[in-house]
């Protein structure tokens, strides 16, 4: 194979491995609402970390837009199975709209490692919809919450 005058003049960057990223289907993702196991009711849960952008744009910055990152927020997503049963996941949230509540999320099940780490968030609970839809279909709910406070990472 004849190599390009850029593969000979930088043999480095054509000659190591490309690292890999794993990748996985979400199958199993293990949620908990104030210790709480409701991943049988869960459809899907998405946690969002975000920074907000603090502008330091100054004259020394020949006319570019500079920014650091400020105060830190999150959200917790998740869609559900309604469940009115004794347990179940609607009576779990029927008391705590207006309170703060936990949230355990673990990607690929409960078993805590470092390629399933948990994230732990508290989180306000601003709403609830009990019944949502229309005739012929699954009875399903929504909600988003802000976190208040860190979002911890653990990997033990």
């Amino acid at each position: 194979m004849t190599k390009s005058i850029w593969q000979r003049s930088f043999p480095l960057l054509y000659t190591h491995k490309e690292n890999k990223l794993a990748k996985y289907v979400v199958t199993g993702t293990h949620v908990t609402l104030n210790a709480t196991d409701i991943s049988d009711a869960t459809a899907r849960a998405e946690l969002s970390i975000n920074a907000a952008e603090v502008e330091t744009t100054d004259f020394g910055s020949a006319g570019w837009t500079e920014v650091i990152g400020g105060l830190k927020s999150g959200s917790v997503s998740l869609d559900f199975h309604s469940d009115f049963g004794a347990g179940g996941v609607s009576e779990l949230f029927q008391d705590l709209v207006g309170t703060v509540a936990t949230i355990t999320l673990n990607p690929a099940g409960a078993t805590v490692s470092a390629t399933n780490p948990t994230y732990t968030a508290q989180v306000l609970v601003t709403s609830f919809t009990p019944i949502s839809g229309a005739v012929g279909d699954l009875a399903t709910f929504s909600v988003t919450f802000p976190t208040t406070g860190e979002v911890s990472y653990a990997t033990a």
